[in-house]
């Protein structure tokens, strides 16, 4: 083989290590995803989702995750055990955009070692990498991106366009590709250029206009990209919508900050890579916007990333030296913090309690559910129904009202907080200990109609003292 295909071949080994080295997924919300995969599956395709009662996606569903959700369904009928089943579908994702990205690389400046540029990318920053391993449509998304840039030639101009087009039934970070694709018929004034940008316009527009979500799409991107970059006041944040913290920035450009400054001594009286500037100016405007969101953190580092790549020049002998050092001294870290980040997405007492709910709570009834939960529920128990939605803006945008009395009631800081679930007709409620232990104990002590009949480590579940029309089945305790 060539250095090129070892040099994947050593980045997906490094991947299934940090994959497959540790129990369960490193975040809860590709259960989500597979959970819509196997909705898919079973009914084709749906205009709502039958789990969330505060969510817009129970009476309009709009999934700009499509065709991330329809490359999930063959991993769902392979003959493993499901986690293993989406670790297989998270190390191909995101291996494939490995490829494209060395491959866009190696083509544009082949003055580079793959292994170099390989294990940069991986290794060059642990929220990165830690990030790409979450497994969202981002993989997709980016994938298909570098698609459109190595085919930037007027000669794949209908290529150019359906990349457009399938970007956006990929990831809502579609306004990227149209962006990035401006940015370069502006600095490099050709006709073929503007060409290529139109087509790519078009494809877009197109993807928006002849979408599975019609014409549910157009609310749902305005929320992804609109009303989650400026959150409401009151909403519950999320960990994508905060400020990356000085320690996460710090082991997120320290590494490849070097580089940038090398790549910028080499060239500055010598020519830049004629496209490297889109790459500088976008990962500089994400940057100054990374105080907002994770997201956009992620996006300026792979910029500066693909800056750096297409423009540093070093001897073969010290880009061998480079990508040790990286190894060596990065990977203890990536593994430690991906460690860590698994342990926090520890699934078995979800597991645990959602077999009891299913030995013990008659399927279709509503369940009291923070949205932090409702991946893993969904994912484990579809036949029942559930309070939230997964994303609170979710919840926010199908009715204000109820989604700030659910609010109330997981921060139990609101006066007669133990009634909401009463009030708002559930028989049973789970509460998570490790993000809400004062409204567990709380409850636990305060509330006369609901009593605890089961907990684990992390969860407690209650259920109505005297619900009506109750079955009278006796409980029961699934094997662990």
């Amino acid at each position: 083989m060539s250095p090129f295909r070892y040099a994947i071949l050593l980045g997906i080994s490094i991947y299934a290590i940090l994959l497959f080295a540790f129990p369960g997924v490193p975040d809860a919300d590709i259960f989500y995803h597979f959970s819509v995969a196997k909705l898919y599956l079973k009914e084709g395709f749906v205009s709502r989702l039958p789990w969330p009662e505060i969510g817009i996606q129970s009476r309009e569903f709009t999934d700009y995750h499509f065709l991330f959700h329809i490359f999930q369904i063959p991993f769902l009928l392979l003959p493993v055990e499901e986690t293993i089943a989406i670790k297989f579908f998270i190390l191909i994702s995101i291996s494939t955009l490995l490829y494209q990205v060395t491959d866009y690389i190696q083509k544009e400046s082949s003055n580079l070692s793959p292994y170099f540029v390989v294990v940069f990318f991986i290794l060059g920053s642990v929220l990165f990498t830690g990030r790409m391993l979450f497994g969202r449509g981002n993989l997709l998304f980016f994938s298909i991106y570098f698609l459109s840039l190595r085919f930037w030639n007027i000669k794949y101009l209908k290529w150019i366009f359906v990349f457009s087009f399938l970007s956006v039934w990929s990831y809502s970070g579609f306004p990227f590709l149209f962006f990035t694709s401006l940015f370069i018929t502006v600095l490099e004034y050709k006709r073929e250029h503007t060409q290529l940008f139109l087509a790519s316009t078009l494809g877009i527009l197109v993807g928006l206009i002849v979408h599975p979500s019609f014409p549910f799409q157009f609310k749902g991107y305005f929320i992804e990209l609109i009303i989650q970059s400026f959150p409401p006041p009151g909403v519950e944040a999320i960990a994508e919508w905060l400020p990356p913290t000085r320690d996460i920035l710090i082991l997120g450009f320290l590494p490849i900050l070097p580089l940038l400054l090398l790549s910028f001594r080499e060239k500055i009286q010598n020519q830049f890579h004629s496209k490297s500037f889109v790459f500088l100016f976008l990962g500089i405007i994400c940057l100054v916007f990374t105080g907002s969101s994770l997201r956009i953190f992620e996006i300026s580092w792979l910029m500066f990333f693909i800056f750096i790549f297409l423009n540093i020049s070093i001897s073969k002998k010290y880009q061998v030296l480079a990508a040790i050092v990286i190894f060596v001294i990065q990977f203890p870290i990536v593994y430690g913090k991906m460690g860590q980040q698994f342990r926090s997405s520890e699934t078995k007492y979800g597991y645990i309690v959602t077999e009891w709910i299913r030995f013990n709570i008659p399927k279709g009834e509503k369940i009291f559910l923070s949205w932090a939960d409702y991946p893993y529920f969904t994912f484990k128990i579809p036949e029942y129904r559930f309070l939230f939605g997964l994303n609170p803006l979710y919840a926010w945008s199908f009715h204000e009202d109820r989604y700030f009395t659910q609010k109330a009631f997981f921060e139990g800081t609101t006066q007669g907080f133990q009634h909401i679930p009463k009030i708002l007709d559930y028989n049973t409620v789970v509460i998570n200990k490790f993000y809400y232990s004062f409204s567990n104990s709380e409850f636990k002590r305060l509330s006369t109609d609901y009593h605890l009949v089961f907990e684990n480590e992390k969860y407690g579940v209650f259920v109505k003292t005297n619900p009506p029309n109750n079955s009278k089945k006796e409980i029961t305790i699934p094997n662990k």
